[in-house]
């Protein structure tokens, strides 16, 4: 006969606990209620009792004097005579520690006390009525946003405080959304679906392939008769409902054709054809920010390359969350001559999606807000609109005071406008959309006529609307999607990851620093900072040499070696040089031992995996003021020579000549493991010029630049130095590779090196990637 096991599901029953629970409060205390109780009942007591008494436990210190939140939430509605409304799933399992000593007299600072630890808040929807929802890390009380506004803006006091802040903020940004280096474009056309034309105004479906099977998906509006170069708007979605087939999307894009303008409107990730790609939730992830700047960028390269595009005149505008990226894509790319967020700028909002605040984004800087984002834009002119129904309500007593200020220093306070409707809801309305006509009139000399009526008044609503599937790209049900695109969330963000990889490996200038200029000489610390100056690798010294035969060289030990290797991989910092500069103020061509000091500095090289020495021949070697010396360094370089090429390294050596007589020293060393590493100072202090150096040694001769000159001002502000010109020369020459920062520090801030290498090192970016 089989065994009963009194345990199962099947004969412990709803019935059974009642009466277990009824039978324990009788009984209990009885020194007889084991007889009593019957031995089914007695055996389901042990392993019940137990666990409904800890259920059931007093509140004590012992557990922290717990309450469930559930009645919390209960008590605090009789207590205080309000209703807090919540589903049952949002406090299930929650627990509120120390309840009882949390209760104020004010009911909602009891509710922010007991709450707060657990990631909850309500929302006052009516007298003595809340609801519970989630904490919104992305929405702060407004006198905490202007008071972190003002907090950020006491960083500057004049231009070009901001000026040099803004220069950090930039490549900081574009770091936070993994966007330092762009993933390389397809050589695929776009996808355009025939033109459709219309009173005043024609319209493309354009799909552009971001990344190999990603598209980004929009509608191209265009002037009915194009004359010459017109101006270029982009129109990135915000979260609204029908998303850009919807009717005041249909109505501004028409409008500000019709004006004179081409204005692309384009899908959101997850959002429109792209849903044929991934799923409308999967929008609500941080990727999706890197997604969509991306995607904006890739946009805009395509609208600039169109042949009547004029790209003086560039602008873009969005709605709610297009607005964020109207101001992002402002921020970040010089190419956006005017920008006009509409109902979404605020100090006390980052933005509610993920898509906006998910990336990192906010705390480049030292802590930022979006509306220190938005004053990047100044002086471009800027159009922002507000209105009483969302979190821009505040805008005119306090936001717009500060553009104003940041606009003001550049003597252009005209340039920022802002049209506040009191009374307005949180939309695109016709509100919001007629300041927008007048203010891009303004700026890029549009026909606002185009849009009046026989009595001048603005009305943009007489156009043709279409349905859904007339802003298709691939087809009504999407079978026109091609056969190789990415397919969900999974998937893309793979994809994105190792585009990014590629996107670092083939980048064609990279920008490092030296981590004995940032005083940190053979030291880890070098490393995590030339990650947070957004850098991509440093030069590591070998140590010291002093009278020792060889450098003080600790990377010859293993374990601080793997540390050294661990450490650069965890922050994406490329090693890619190791420098001997104890040469600088030893003898190379004086020391009996030099052999020994290079077969290390090659031997750690071997076990780094660098490819690329720093030897400078330092002050007792220098062939310009001391020329006897150059046989003795022409034969050691020989040797040293031989030593590296064996290894399959390169050796480059600084020197005072000029760049013909480099040409010269290294044809009587002939050796294709010594090159130059070319210094902008050595010409530029002996009044040569720097552009003609380099075309004279070529690209072949320079195994890396030390990008840097006097050592008192900026790069950037360097009048002897035209950056761009001598990148312009370096893309002529072929030249690829390292573009190293080794001085040029402001003379007030010589020793901050934060200060002083991440403006270098963000303005180098700017110039060069």
């Amino acid at each position: 006969m089989k065994k009963e096991n009194i345990f199962s599901s099947r004969n412990f029953s709803r019935k059974d606990a009642k009466e277990i629970r009824r039978k324990v409060q009788l009984y209990f205390l009885s020194g007889f209620a084991a007889l009593r109780l019957g031995v089914k009942t007695l055996v389901l007591l042990c392993a019940f009792v137990p666990s409904w008494f800890h259920a059931h436990a007093q509140p004590s210190s012992d557990n922290q004097f717990a309450k469930p939140l559930k009645e919390v939430l209960n008590d605090i509605q009789k207590k205080y005579g309000v209703t807090i409304k919540f589903v049952d799933s949002m406090v299930a399992n929650k627990k509120v520690t120390y309840a009882d000593w949390k209760y104020r007299p004010d009911v909602e600072v009891t509710l922010d006390n007991i709450l707060k630890p657990l990631e909850l808040k309500v929302k006052k929807e009516k007298d003595k009525q809340y609801k519970l929802s989630v904490y919104e890390y992305y929405r702060w009380p407004v006198n905490e946003g202007w008071a972190e506004l003002d907090r950020i803006a006491a960083q500057y006091k004049t231009l070009e405080e901001w000026e040099k802040r803004k220069a950090m903020m930039k490549p900081q940004l574009l770091e936070a959304m993994q966007l330092s280096h762009l993933p390389a474009l397809p050589n695929t056309k776009p996808i355009i679906t025939p033109e459709r034309k219309f009173a005043g105004y024609s319209i493309e479906n354009i799909a552009l392939e971001v990344m190999p099977g990603f598209w980004v998906n929009g509608s191209l509006y265009k002037p009915e008769k194009i004359k010459g170069k017109i101006p270029v708007i982009l129109h990135p979605q915000g979260h609204w409902d029908k998303h850009r087939y919807r009717a005041d999307c249909q109505y501004t894009s028409a409008a500000l054709a019709k004006m004179g303008a081409m204005i692309f409107s384009f899908d959101m990730f997850g959002y429109g054809e792209s849903e044929l790609q991934f799923k409308f939730e999967d929008h609500r992830t941080s990727r999706a920010m890197s997604l969509q700047i991306l995607s904006s960028i890739r946009i805009l390269d395509y609208l600039l390359a169109l042949k009547y595009a004029d790209t003086g005149r560039v602008a873009i505008t969005g709605g709610s969350g297009g607005g964020t990226y109207a101001v992002l894509m402002t921020a970040i790319d010089d190419r956006i001559k005017v920008s006009a967020p509409i109902v979404n700028l605020s100090s006390y909002f980052y933005g509610g999606c993920p898509c906006e605040s998910g990336m990192d984004i906010h705390s480049c800087g030292g802590r930022t807000d979006n509306v220190e984002l938005a004053a990047m834009a100044a002086p471009r002119p800027m159009l922002v609109v507000s209105d009483g129904g969302d979190w821009t309500d505040r805008m005119p007593e306090h936001d717009f005071l500060y553009l104003q200020k940041m606009y003001s220093w550049y003597g252009k306070p005209e340039n920022v406008s802002n049209v506040h409707l009191p009374n307005d809801k949180h939309d695109f309305g016709f509100n919001k959309r007629k300041p927008l006509y007048e203010f891009m009139a303004k700026q890029f000399n549009l026909n606002v006529k185009a849009i009046q009526n026989t009595e001048g008044n603005i009305v943009d609503t007489a156009i043709t609307l279409e349905p859904l599937n007339a802003f298709f790209v691939f087809g009504d049900k999407g079978e026109k999607l091609p056969a190789h695109a990415v397919k969900g969330f999974d998937n893309i963000d793979k994809l994105f990851n190792e585009e990014i990889i590629k996107a670092k490996q083939n980048q064609r200038y990279k920008i490092g620093l030296i981590d004995l200029m940032l005083l940190k000489r053979q030291k880890l610390g070098a490393i995590t900072l030339t990650a947070q100056l957004n850098a991509d690798g440093v030069e590591v010294d070998m140590g010291g040499l002093g009278t020792r035969p060889t450098f003080d060289n600790q990377l010859l030990i293993d374990s601080v070696r793997n540390q050294f290797l661990k450490t650069a991989k965890e922050n994406n910092v490329e090693i890619f040089s190791l420098a001997m500069t104890g040469y600088y103020a030893q003898s190379f061509c004086g020391r009996a031992e030099y052999k020994r000091s290079i077969e290390d500095c090659i031997s750690t090289m071997k076990l780094m995996n660098v490819k690329t020495a720093f030897l400078p021949l330092g002050v007792q070697c220098d062939l310009k003021k001391n020329p006897a010396v150059r046989d003795s360094v022409i034969a050691r370089l020989k040797v040293a020579g031989k030593m590296a090429q064996d290894a399959g390294v390169v050796i480059g050596i600084e020197t005072a000549l000029s760049a013909k007589e480099e040409v010269q020293l290294l044809k009587a060393i002939n050796s294709p493991a010594i090159k130059i590493y070319f210094n902008f100072s050595n010409p530029l202090k002996e009044g040569r010029d720097l552009i003609s150096e380099l075309k004279i040694l070529g690209k072949d001769r320079i195994c890396m630049i030390h990008a840097t000159n006097k050592d008192s001002v900026w790069l950037q502000n360097d009048p002897q130095i035209d950056m761009y010109k001598v990148k312009k020369t370096l893309d002529e020459m072929g030249y690829t590779g390292w573009l190293v920062i080794e001085r040029s520090r402001d003379a007030k801030k010589a020793s901050d090196t934060k200060y002083n290498y991440g403006a270098n090192a963000a303005y180098l970016k700017k110039v060069f990637q």
